[in-house]
């Protein structure tokens, strides 16, 4: 058995190393472990109870909270559904606005993508794909913070002399719904107010199997996705130059050229969108996690049992 607190399912728990003493005071009374053998289930009127309480002072009682659901109820899958579409209906939108090798290299494109893929990941993972979602959160999330205060703090519109190109087309009408960098923000803290308890979770058990080196270098990672983003954006004329079939201004500009045609995005403004964005996740990073005690899953990201701490007060909650 891992090192771990012992957990008694209903309303108490044992500190990891009286497992034995335990096991030999319980005199043949039945004890129906889990499935994994990570907890058991006792009922608050067996005589095994009893005889702890009675006999162990160290026996911290709990209070039982309601029961959380880690999953995807149906309103909230289809209200991310809803926003996925919505953000992949204003990327689609931004591409349909020039030609492709163009449109594509924006820094307004290349953060959607980054949004668009993130919440694809984040539905899927969570929702089909439960081994997925702790990269998901831990790694990811930073780029799609980094991505959305980008859009916040300079702007979703690019002034650039690179793609001024307008394509009209049947459907381009009907895709510029603009979903602006405030409503991107707004969606994308609901998803994470919505899910806060399996993300808290999941990034506690990161937490607990890292070094403290580990955790402050997620930090600086966090902070500097920003600067990731912003660096694809700079770069992209270069890679442009290798695209099959690019249309003839590529051919006639070198990349230097094209890449300062680009507005340049102010130093302050890049700063502020790397504190935000950082910090922003950086702080759930640190603060979302803090009062869990542990973690016991009966199947990954779908049942389990957490236990919290915070002053003297202990609290477990049924995960499910």
């Amino acid at each position: 058995m891992k090192k771990r607190p012992l957990v008694i399912l209903d309303d108490y728990f044992v500190k990891d190393g009286q497992l034995s003493e335990l096991l030999e005071s319980n005199n043949g009374i039945d004890i129906a472990w889990a499935s994994k053998g990570d907890y058991f289930e006792i009922p608050s009127d067996n005589p095994f109870i009893k005889r702890l309480l009675s006999t162990h002072t160290t026996l911290r009682r709990w209070t039982r909270t309601s029961a959380i659901q880690v999953t995807y109820s149906t309103w909230l899958y289809n209200i991310h559904l809803a926003i996925i579409a919505a953000v992949g209906a204003r990327l689609l939108s931004g591409l349909t606005a020039a030609p492709l090798i163009y449109s594509l290299g924006t820094l307004v494109t290349i953060c959607l993508c980054v949004v668009l893929s993130y919440h694809t990941l984040f539905f899927v993972s969570l929702n089909y794909r439960p081994v997925w979602f702790e990269h998901t959160v831990v790694y990811f999330s930073p780029f799609a913070w980094a991505a959305i205060w980008l859009l916040v703090c300079i702007g979703d519109r690019e002034t650039s002399t690179v793609a001024v190109v307008d394509m009209d087309g049947p459907f381009r009408g009907l895709l510029d719904r603009r979903v602006g960098p405030l409503a991107l923000l707004l969606m994308h803290i609901f998803v994470w107010y919505m899910r806060r308890t399996v993300i808290g979770i999941t990034v506690f058990e990161r937490k607990v199997r890292a070094s403290a080196f580990e955790n402050w270098s997620h930090r600086m990672y966090s902070v500097l996705a920003a600067l990731a983003i912003v660096f694809v954006w700079r770069i992209y004329p270069y890679l442009a130059t290798f695209w099959d079939g690019h249309v003839s201004d590529m051919e006639r500009k070198p990349p230097r050229e094209l890449a300062d045609e680009r507005s340049q995005i102010g130093v302050l403004r890049l700063i502020a969108a790397m504190l935000a964005s950082g910090g922003t996740h950086a702080i759930w990073y640190s603060f979302i996690s803090y009062a869990y005690h542990m973690v016991v899953w009966k199947e990954y990201l779908r049942e389990g049992l957490a236990v919290w701490v915070v002053d003297d007060s202990v609290m477990c909650t049924k995960l499910h």
